[in-house]
């Protein structure tokens, strides 16, 4: 399991510790049933404390994406894959919302963003559409 942290973001290190392994969860990166490394081996990979592990996993148990099993450690609990599909757009309307605030903060209209949106939208299709064509 591949953790990426950014010290400098503004982002608490717990919070992108729990989101990554959160979408990893989501995404079906990390399935059900997986023993997740321990506290001390992902503080000590990362080099932060391991309270702040800690608290990533704890907020992941508290919310239904890992369970703990007394002398092995943190699973990854199991989900149903409806409830699933609809983490995945809570997830991303997280996102978009963040989105919608910065551009506001950037004096960024509406409309515009939503041109923005769709010609991004566009050029995924179309690389997407280049890449089937390669292969």
């Amino acid at each position: 399991m591949q953790l990426n942290i950014s010290p400098s973001s503004g982002i608490p290190i717990y919070k992108q510790v729990y989101e990554q392994i959160q979408r990893m969860i989501i995404n079906g990166q990390v399935e059900e049933g997986v023993l997740l490394p321990s506290v001390r081996q992902i503080a000590g990979e990362l080099e932060v404390n391991p309270m702040t592990i800690s608290k990533a996993y704890g907020l992941l148990e508290e919310r239904g994406f890992l369970e703990r099993q007394r002398g092995k450690g943190m699973l990854v609990a199991k989900r149903d894959q409806r409830i699933l599909g609809q983490e995945k757009l809570v997830m991303l309307a997280t996102k978009i919302d963040e989105l919608m605030i910065e551009a506001q903060q950037m004096g960024i209209e509406p409309q515009t963003l939503s041109e923005l949106f769709n010609q991004q939208l566009k050029q995924l299709k179309n690389n997407s559409t280049k890449q089937v064509e390669k292969e």
